[in-house]
């Protein structure tokens, strides 16, 4: 591929990744590649603030993208220089049309595929992705021995795909002699294509099942293929009968895939799957801090509890919100302080009803059929205990409130007693599923 054709399909990654038409029509639709020489893929806009602010917030999703479709680490250049005539405005295309007129080689394929910037070491830990982060340490400490697939689920930007892929680094960092091959559904789809037209799919199948550890990202997307599912059905069923570690996420547990087959929804479940959920409050500014820092970015903490406490649906808004505000305070010149923040945020965070506790109480009161005077009475029955304290991890994932004032809301309860609910409550959403709809239901209707 030349370095059209790079930037070309690189652009899929990014404008999913990104998940904004607006944010990448303002900073990226007019960017176009210059280079791409050492492993360094230099990459031209015509402006010095669209150049500042895609090194702020943009560059490492670039970065990511380019080094899938290379299949190695690739570092992003950026310059600002006007567009040649002679360059060609590229659209990207769709992922279906990624069909290229010879296909790879079997010894041409990336050696993992992996992004170093994923380590477990990086990734922010918190009680909301404590399950799913102990999961993977299982699998690097033994793969295929417990957690075998193990298969994370959950909405998009929440970090699924950076714990995949840190389990693939650490993995291949103590054993640097083992096998480890991470890609999307869409990839394995278009090899199987490229292959298949080739007539040659026994070196696509020696690819696929001669690894040690598979990863696969957005699992979902198999959905609705037939051809695809039986490639995949009997890849999976391979390597899982040769003791090989295979690591699936997915946007959806495995048997809401309801357009998936069923013994691929059956062999899903055979390990282990783990929810990742939104992250917490204490988590959410512990994100912001490492984002901070990795960044060399010296930020109050005000600053990111402000942020924590109007962004809470996933991870790459919440650094988003960030890099908006540093990227700000650079074109502006000045320093970070709330009245920057709001500024910067508020074309990105629209105004919305807030969320209080008497409105939580009042949705779950009406949820399951009771009064307010039951949450904050006394009343230990199973029937009152368990809303009240759904109500109260409401109140600490959805507001910026702590435990003491969660207590006081609740009949002057004692905060140790709103920790154990809120605990409990995140214990079992992990486990129970029904009681996890119920509780989406109600956010839900809080957040119209």
């Amino acid at each position: 591929m030349n370095i059209h054709e790079i930037w070309n399909h690189a652009q899929i990654y990014i404008k999913t990744d990104i998940n904004s038409p607006v944010a990448y029509n303002t900073y990226l639709k007019d960017a176009f590649p210059i280079s791409y020489e050492s492993d360094v893929f230099t990459l031209a806009v015509s402006f010095p603030i669209k150049k500042n602010i895609i090194e702020i917030k943009y560059k490492k999703i670039i970065e990511s993208a380019v080094s899938r479709i290379m299949g190695l680490p690739v570092l992003i250049n950026l310059i600002v220089a006007e567009r040649p005539a002679e360059i060609p405005q590229v659209q990207p295309v769709v992922v279906e049309q990624i069909v290229t007129t010879t296909p790879p080689k079997t010894d041409t394929f990336p050696k993992s595929n992996l992004n170093p910037i994923y380590t477990l070491e990086n990734f922010v830990v918190g009680k909301s992705n404590s399950y799913a982060f102990a999961a993977a340490e299982n699998v690097v400490n033994f793969p295929a021995q417990n957690n075998n697939p193990l298969f994370l689920y959950g909405k998009s930007g929440l970090g699924k795909t950076h714990l995949m892929q840190a389990i693939g680094n650490e993995i291949l960092k103590r054993n640097p002699n083992m096998s480890v091959l991470y890609v999307t559904s869409e990839q394995f789809t278009n090899d199987m294509i490229n292959f298949l037209k080739e007539k040659n799919m026994e070196a696509f199948r020696r690819h696929y099942r001669d690894v040690d550890v598979l990863l696969v990202d957005d699992v979902q997307f198999i959905e609705g293929k037939e051809g695809t599912q039986e490639e995949f059905f009997h890849t999976f069923n391979e390597l899982h009968m040769k003791n090989k570690q295979i690591v699936l996420t997915s946007d959806r547990k495995p048997k809401d895939l309801i357009t998936l087959e069923e013994r691929l929804r059956t062999r899903f479940e055979w390990g282990i799957a783990i929810d990742v959920v939104i992250p917490d409050y204490e988590t959410r500014v512990a994100i912001l801090r490492k984002k901070a820092e990795s960044m060399n970015i010296n930020v109050d903490n005000e600053i990111f509890e402000y942020i924590a406490q109007r962004v809470n649906s996933n991870v790459r808004e919440l650094e988003g919100a960030l890099s908006q505000i540093i990227a700000y305070a650079g074109i502006s010149h000045k320093g970070i302080d709330i009245d920057l923040a709001e500024f910067a945020l508020s074309s990105i965070i629209p105004d919305e009803i807030k969320i209080t506790p008497q409105k939580i109480i009042e949705c779950v009161c009406e949820f399951y059929k009771l009064k307010p005077e039951d949450l904050k009475g006394p009343s230990r029955v199973k029937e009152v205990v368990t809303p009240r304290h759904i109500a109260m991890y409401l109140c600490k994932t959805l507001t910026d409130m702590n435990f003491v004032t969660i207590a006081k809301v609740f009949g002057n309860r004692d905060r140790t007693s709103v920790m154990h609910g809120v605990d409990r409550i995140m214990k079992i959403i992990q486990t129970d599923s029904n009681l996890k709809s119920e509780i989406d239901f109600i956010s839900k209707d809080l957040n119209p």
